[in-house]
């Protein structure tokens, strides 16, 4: 059975996304769904088009609760984009908002009006909210990475998602407590730690991004700063990894049990390797693998 595709991308629909939605029919909200689509739609489509207007291409689209998070083919996006992109769905989403109050108030009566523009006005509150992986989130992570790098603003707002999912759950308790249940904010709650969980803990592989886009910056720049560092020869990347600051070179030197220095490794060494063998590899092992192919 070939993916289903949406916009070109392959889209991926999260494993509890359909027992949300049977949850909702089941106690009389299957009309939020049947609202929430569209506007799903019509904010993905703004993100779609900006990115292709860009030079992007969209791989795959997973759908959550608040939204459908988009993941681009090409690495190398300058921030200025990124914020772009991320900025175009909730934009589109208040823009649609407005229209259809407009043609409601002044063309023809659209007895949905309300609900189709409080979803809209809906998801792209939501989708502002400074957490990854809301819209939100990559816009603050694109101007916090400018002062302190790529992958520590990844793990600071993907801490702030887990932060505003507890912050749903408590109001949806409140709710409830108040006999006012609303299950949307525990389901939107519930997808949001999972999804930020996951950016957290990617927040090492970031590196890979941020190295496709170093060429940029050394055409611009003329320079580039490195971050040089040794490790044992047993350490994994995985844990090597850790230590890479974004925006600057890599350079490892791999030490023998003595403290000896056996050679070094620069980042692309390493990223290769990772591609090649995993993060569980030792330095030692991609040092060897370096030395082989240097002979051949």
């Amino acid at each position: 059975m070939k993916p289903l595709r949406l916009f070109g991308g392959r889209l991926k629909i999260n494993l509890f996304v359909l027992p949300a939605v049977l949850i909702l029919f089941v106690i009389g909200m299957g009309d939020v769904v049947l609202y929430y689509i569209p506007t799903v739609l019509l904010h993905e489509w703004a993100h779609v088009i900006v990115a292709t207007a860009l030079g992007m291409t969209i791989s795959e689209m997973e759908l959550f609760p608040f939204g459908c998070a988009a993941k681009l083919q090409c690495f190398a996006v300058s921030r200025a984009k990124e914020i772009v992109v991320a900025a175009a769905g909730p934009a589109v989403n208040m823009v649609g908002a407005c229209a259809i109050f407009f043609i409601d108030k002044y063309g023809f009566e659209l007895t949905i009006a309300d609900k189709l523009i409080a979803s809209n006005l809906a998801l792209a509150a939501v989708n502002l909210l400074p957490a990854l992986p809301l819209d939100g989130g990559r816009i603050v992570r694109a101007i916090f990475a400018t002062f302190m790098g790529y992958k520590r603003a990844t793990r600071v707002t993907a801490c702030a998602g887990i932060f505003f999912a507890v912050v749903l759950l408590g109001v949806g308790i409140w709710a409830l407590l108040q006999d006012t249940l609303n299950p949307s904010f525990f389901i939107m709650g519930f997808f949001l730690c999972l999804a930020a969980v996951k950016e957290l803990k990617s927040a090492p592989y970031t590196l890979i991004r941020d190295f496709t886009g170093k060429r940029e910056v050394i055409d611009k720049r003329k320079t580039l700063n490195i971050n040089r560092f040794a490790a044992m020869r047993t350490e994994t990347l995985r844990d090597i990894m850790r230590e890479f600051e974004a925006g600057k070179y890599n350079i490892v030197t791999v030490l023998d049990k003595d403290l000896g220095i056996l050679g070094e490794l620069d980042e692309r060494q390493i990223l290769d390797g990772m591609m090649e063998k995993g993060t569980q590899v030792t330095l030692g092992s991609i040092y060897r693998l370096k030395k082989v192919r240097r002979v051949d």
